[in-house]
C-alpha cells in the first residue's frame, strides 16, 4: 500500500499564535505546524496501530501508536502527502 492510501488516524490544526510540533513516536519524527496549518496524520495499517495515545506537551503533542514500533508516519498537507522526518517543517511545503 502506498502512503497516499494510508488511513487517516488523526487531524490536527494549529489554532495558536506560535509553532505547534507533532512529536511522532517511536521513531523520533516531528512535524512543525505554523499558526493556521492543518494536517491529516496518516499511518501504515497494522493490527497494533490503534488506539493512538496523544499527550499535550509545552510546544505541541506527543503521539504514540498503540504497540506499532514504526507506523511509517506521513501527513497530508494542502493535498500533498509528506513523509514525516526529523524535522518536517510545513513552511517548506507551501
Amino acid at each position: 500500500m502506498t502512503p497516499e492510501n494510508y488511513p487517516v488516524v488523526g487531524r490536527f490544526k494549529n489554532e495558536t499564535a506560535s509553532l505547534l510540533t507533532l512529536y511522532l513516536e517511536m521513531v523520533p519524527e516531528q512535524v512543525i505546524l505554523e499558526p493556521g496549518d492543518e494536517v491529516e496524520l496518516l499511518a501504515r495499517p497494522a493490527d497494533d496501530l490503534l488506539p493512538l495515545d496523544v499527550v499535550r506537551v509545552d510546544d505541541g503533542l506527543h503521539i504514540h501508536a498503540n504497540k506499532e514500533w514504526d507506523p511509517d508516519w506521513h501527513v497530508r498537507f494542502r493535498g500533498q502527502v509528506i513523509k514525516a522526518d526529523h524535522p518536517t517543517r510545513l513552511l517548506d511545503y507551501r
